[in-house]
């Protein structure tokens, strides 16, 4: 068994070795970005996802939008984090939700996390120093599920789910998961939040070279399942891959923030969802009507590889990339797509409670794939009138043609 386990990792990494050369080909590209700040210098992704081009042609920062991150907490004295907090909750303990929602993990993971996405560098001996988030204007909702090495569970998973989808997230991360099938809990909360307008991104998990199996939350239909990629555009030989994946981001060699004010360097598939957290926040503070279907949409059809003419706009290129690597630009850049529910499956936009915005006017409540639109209460009221209405014409019609019948009738037999 040991034996077949390693041939299939040697197997595996010949398959991450073509398909990075084929992302290597699309993803290296880009204006460096360049600065005075020692710190943000190092985030090799912001030049890839090219941050520079996102502030210029856009001016996105995710502005007004809450990015809920379910993990191990936030250090709330992380310098650049300092303005981007809401008040969360700590579900660790139950009894004592209100409890202090400080990241006490031991790599730092949740804090770690918050800062990918929306750090904004401090001021330094007159300089700027520290991290750079994709989306630097974001607020963070942080919601501590664990600590230790795995940050979450399961039955807190559920609850804070529901907690960020009721408290205003319109974007939640997870960046945890665990081994095997969802429990229905976590699939119904799941499904809570992607009815009530929410955007959920969860990491694809680091399985690949150890059984390469599924994790819990990542494959719940709905949800943007994250790998990573490295500097050099191949794939990070630990993530999992599968049909399951959706799209692939920076997820080696990843510059973060840690708790106390320090920085470091960490691996994974947890640090590529948030960059998808990230471009997620991005596209909703630029267009804030859309709905989270509208919103995945973008992010699928408009990758790296679509760009390039690798694979078609809304096709998977393969099961280590999905639709391909996010290309934060290009999805800014295009148009609203035609259909409001989200591709990758789970239940139709039917509430905004608990959101920052309603759905578009012209969202539909229809099911992935149904092609038909569920009415709302005013065209169910529309189609009621309209059936009545009709009902009169019709009886008017035939009463003024027995009346005709009659008369005609008479006359007829008055003439003989």
């Amino acid at each position: 068994m040991q034996r077949d386990n390693r041939q299939a990792s040697r197997t595996g990494r010949r398959a991450l070795a073509l398909v990075g050369a084929l992302a290597l080909a699309v993803v290296s590209s880009g204006t460096a970005y360049a600065s005075d700040n020692p710190i943000a210098d190092k985030e090799w992704a912001l030049t890839k996802l090219q941050n520079g081009e996102i502030h210029s042609q856009f001016n996105a920062r995710g502005a007004g939008v809450t990015v809920a991150v379910i993990d191990s907490g936030v250090d709330p004295n992380q310098p650049d984090l300092q303005g981007s907090l809401l008040p969360g909750i700590n579900l660790v303990n139950p009894e004592n939700p209100g409890a202090d929602t400080s990241d006490d993990n031991n790599e730092s993971h949740g804090t770690s996390i918050a800062t990918i996405i929306a750090a904004h560098a401090h001021e330094s001996n007159g300089n700027q120093y520290g991290m750079v988030g994709l989306a630097d204007q974001a607020k963070i909702l942080p919601i501590k599920t664990g600590t230790g090495s795995n940050g979450g569970s399961n039955p807190a998973t559920d609850a804070a789910i529901r907690y960020a989808t009721d408290h205003g997230a319109r974007v939640i991360n997870i960046s945890y998961g665990t081994n095997g099938q969802c429990p229905q809990d976590v699939v119904d909360s799941i499904d809570y939040a992607l009815s009530h307008n929410v955007v959920v991104v969860a990491a694809t998990g680091n399985t690949a070279i150890s059984g390469n199996q599924v994790g819990c939350p990542a494959p719940v239909p709905g949800v943007i399942d994250v790998s990573a990629i490295a500097q050099n555009g191949q794939m990070d030989q630990y993530s999992h891959y599968g049909s399951d994946v959706t799209v692939a981001a920076p997820g080696v060699g990843i510059e973060i923030g840690l708790i106390g004010g320090k920085y470091g360097e960490n691996n994974g598939s947890s640090l590529a969802a948030p960059w998808v957290a990230a471009e997620a926040a991005l596209i909703i503070g630029l267009h804030p009507t859309w709905t989270q279907g509208q919103v995945v949409s973008a992010i699928i059809d408009n990758t790296a590889q679509a760009a390039s003419g690798q694979t078609q706009h809304g096709k998977r290129f393969d099961d280590h990339i999905g639709y391909g690597v996010i290309d934060p630009v290009a999805a800014l850049g295009a148009a609203e797509p035609a259909s409001t529910t989200n591709p990758l499956g789970g239940p139709a936009v039917v509430s905004t409670a608990g959101s920052s915005t309603a759905p578009s006017a012209n969202s539909t409540a229809a099911g992935p794939g149904s092609g038909n639109q569920t009415p709302t209460a005013s065209s169910s009221k529309k189609s009621s009138s309209l059936g009545l209405v009709v009902g009169i014409i019709v009886v008017v019609v035939v009463v003024g043609g027995i009346v005709l019948f009659f008369v005609s009738r008479s006359r007829r037999g008055g003439g003989k």
